[in-house]
């Protein structure tokens, strides 16, 4: 009897080492795969926007969602290459996901630059699932393929444009209109001129503030 108590206890003691050894196994799998800045799998970089090169105009979106779903936003700004104001939007949604408030975000903006006869634009979202759908496309059996496939109607127009994804803080200023569009009624806006709750925004970007991020290496 004493033996079997002890035998269990020896179980019981193997069990627990198996199981801190299982956690470190998938906590350095983990560094492995993702990185971490003790491993150096992530160094800090500082990001900043940048304007696009001569010849043509940089569109930047963003969408918002307070709950997925939730009441729903999307912002865009186009800039030229000294950083100037060349149209932009604030859009109150309702309530839908965070993924269609962001291609929400990018129809309109493609469609004001589309508009305005842009023939070279820079589309630049901080979104990498919305990023995926517009580079490779959606299945048909999707609930987003409709809005994908409208976006795919005005890429394939006589134009070039290039999609690229950025992070947040390059993304600053279409993130601050998709939440100055919270404050408005339900609806599209056009926003010839630059509402003065980005202002202090749209001096950041000309002036090329940068934030520190750590990023992938």
């Amino acid at each position: 009897m004493i033996y079997h108590v002890f035998g269990e206890n020896i179980k019981c003691r193997d069990r627990v080492r198996f199981i801190k050894e299982l956690a470190s196994e998938v906590t350095n799998a983990h560094r492995q795969a993702y990185g971490s800045k003790e491993a150096g799998g992530r160094v800090e970089r500082m990001i900043a926007w940048k304007p696009p090169a001569g010849g043509w105009m940089r569109l930047n979106t963003d969408g918002a969602s307070h709950g997925n779903p939730g009441l729903a936003t999307a912002g865009g700004v186009m800039r030229d290459t000294a950083g100037r104001w060349c149209g932009g939007f604030a859009l109150n949604i309702g309530v839908c996901t965070t993924p269609l408030a962001e291609l929400w975000g990018v129809y309109y903006g493609l469609f004001i630059a589309w508009g305005r006869g842009v023939t070279r634009l820079e589309l630049e979202v901080d979104s990498q699932l919305v990023v995926g759908f517009l580079q490779t496309g959606i299945s048909d059996a999707h609930s987003l393929s409709f809005l994908v496939r409208v976006c795919h109607g005005f890429l394939s127009r006589d134009w070039i444009v290039r999609i690229s994804h950025v992070y947040r803080e390059a993304n600053r200023l279409a993130d601050g209109l998709a939440n100055y569009a919270f404050t408005l009624p339900l609806g599209f806006h056009l926003l010839e001129f630059t509402p003065p709750i980005v202002e202090a925004i749209v001096e950041d970007d000309v002036r090329g503030t940068a934030f520190p991020r750590y990023v992938r290496i």
